[in-house]
């Protein structure tokens, strides 16, 4: 019955989405499938300009859906004939511009400053992902295939880690769904690498979870594996959610120490994996000279390159986080969906499964803190759909905990009084 309702909703998703393969592509694609025709053995300018077809046909699809239900536009568009002349100008100048430079190395593409290209080449995982799907179906199909196939194997292992903490067939099939539905599903299918790396973290979550669950030795081996999967993908969420979640659980163990309670052990082994996964991470980016934050906040302040560097990154910085959650705040509270499934997800976590609640929110925090890292309006939800695996996961719980004290209340209600037991003395004559 699992598999089979699985495979209904999956099927149901594909075809969803099936109705729109290209107009997707973000400025971010063109850079991953650049790299990932280099990983091909194409030349570097080669495939900065194959990437650069697909981008600019991308773009005119979005131009030409967009155009012909537009009201000022749907009489006379040209069905993006005119944007896509445009991207192919611009795009093609810079490539040009940048393909005799001596400062581009390995896997960076051409299309923007050396320094913003950097960020994606220390970032081989999603373009290695993408490789055989690019190279067997072409970019439009293949791309969109890699981001289904990442999307549906997610939502398998969101039902894997609700039936791993003890939920019903139905509230895992919920899980499943609000993964689709939510901007999980969205930020998923996009060609961009959200999709894979949510896919890894939640297969280190099932790792935790079963190391939780007293399965210490295959769930670390889960959890250590599919981490270091993620932080190739993207290292930098990666770090933000290993730390997250070791931060959360040694508040967990330092609240049962407050009350008295001994530690148990998988809590304390996830506390020492996460931690040393975190530390190892650091590491890593500090032994090969990886983009750091200094370089990310320069990148962001300076308009992804097109502005001159800014001289001191921290007033800057502060300036423009307190007007962008200023406006966030605002917008949540005018429309507070997103703060009440972030409340409904903790409320139910916490009610079923507390250590695993821990572990939810902590990716949740990590989701917070890549946005505050980068207070940009116009990306959207992307930058903090980590978050969100807090209502995929926790929601579900919550009716499942609702649902069994029901059942629990219905059958106290329907057992009969017990009878007194107590012989009643004779009467006196």
């Amino acid at each position: 019955m699992l598999l089979f309702w699985f495979l209904v909703f999956a099927l149901l998703f594909a075809g969803a989405q099936s109705a729109r393969t290209q107009g997707r592509a973000a400025m971010d694609t063109r850079q991953y499938l650049a790299h990932s025709y280099m990983l091909q053995g194409l030349g570097r300018e080669e495939a900065s300009r194959r990437a650069l077809d697909y981008f600019c046909d991308s773009v005119r699809v979005g131009s030409a859906q967009h155009d012909s239900a537009d009201l000022a536009h749907y009489r006379e568009h040209d069905a993006g004939r005119t944007a896509e002349r445009e991207c192919r100008r611009t795009m093609g100048e810079r490539v040009a511009r940048n393909a005799g430079r001596t400062d581009v190395r390995g896997y960076m593409a051409l299309f923007s400053d050396p320094r913003m290209s950097e960020i994606f080449a220390t970032r081989p995982g999603y373009p290695l992902y993408t490789v055989p799907f690019v190279r067997g179906f072409g970019p439009v199909v293949g791309l969109w295939l890699a981001a289904l196939v990442a999307t549906v194997a997610a939502g398998g292992l969101v039902v894997l880690v609700l039936r791993t903490l003890g939920a019903s067939v139905p509230s895992a099939l919920t899980g499943q769904v609000l993964y689709y539905a939510l901007p999980t599903g969205k930020e998923s299918m996009l060609p961009l690498c959200e999709g894979l790396l949510l896919c890894l973290l939640l297969a280190a979550l099932l790792g935790c979870v079963r190391v939780l669950r007293g399965r210490v030795v295959s769930g670390t081996a889960i959890a250590v594996l599919a981490f270091a999967g993620a932080a190739v993908v993207k290292y930098a969420q990666t770090l933000l959610a290993v730390a997250g979640i070791a931060v959360m659980t040694a508040v967990l163990l330092c609240a049962r120490r407050l009350r008295g309670d001994r530690p148990a052990r998988p809590e304390r082994v996830l506390l020492v994996t996460t931690a040393a996964l975190a530390v190892a991470i650091e590491l890593v980016v500090l032994a090969y000279g990886l983009p750091s934050t200094k370089a990310s906040l320069q990148e962001l302040l300076s308009v992804h390159y097109t502005r001159r560097p800014v001289d001191d990154l921290g007033p800057e910085f502060w300036r423009l986080s307190l007007a962008f959650w200023r406006e966030w705040l605002r917008d949540a509270l005018a429309q507070p969906l997103v703060l009440l499934l972030l409340a409904c997800g903790a409320w139910g976590a916490f009610r079923h499964h507390r250590p695993f609640a821990c572990l939810l929110v902590g990716v949740a925090l990590a989701g917070l803190a890549n946005q505050a890292g980068h207070p940009e309006v116009s990306v959207g939800p992307r930058l903090m759909v980590m978050a969100m695996l807090l209502p995929v996961c926790g929601i579900p719980l919550l009716v499942e905990t609702h649902v069994r004290r029901s059942v629990a209340r219905g059958r106290d209600l329907a057992r009969p009084p017990r009878a007194d037991r107590r012989v009643p003395a004779p009467a006196s004559r």
